[in-house]
């Protein structure tokens, strides 16, 4: 996780997780590919990195 400190670099890594994980779905057909959970999934992902990387968060972990 240190590595995926700055925002880039965590929404990009991100970006290709859920892509790996919505396109297995659709080759699996256990779901389908649908870019509303895409789309949902980021927002939530940078949602939590920005509580994560709070004051009080950080003070808590150290």
């Amino acid at each position: 996780m240190k590595k995926l400190n700055k925002v880039g670099k965590f929404t990009l890594s991100m970006i290709i997780l859920l892509f790996v994980i919505e396109a297995t779905q659709l080759v699996t057909k256990r779901g389908s590919f649908d870019i509303d959970d895409f789309i949902l999934n980021i927002v939530g992902a940078l949602v939590g990195f920005g509580i994560w990387k709070t004051k009080i968060v950080q003070r808590l972990l150290n």
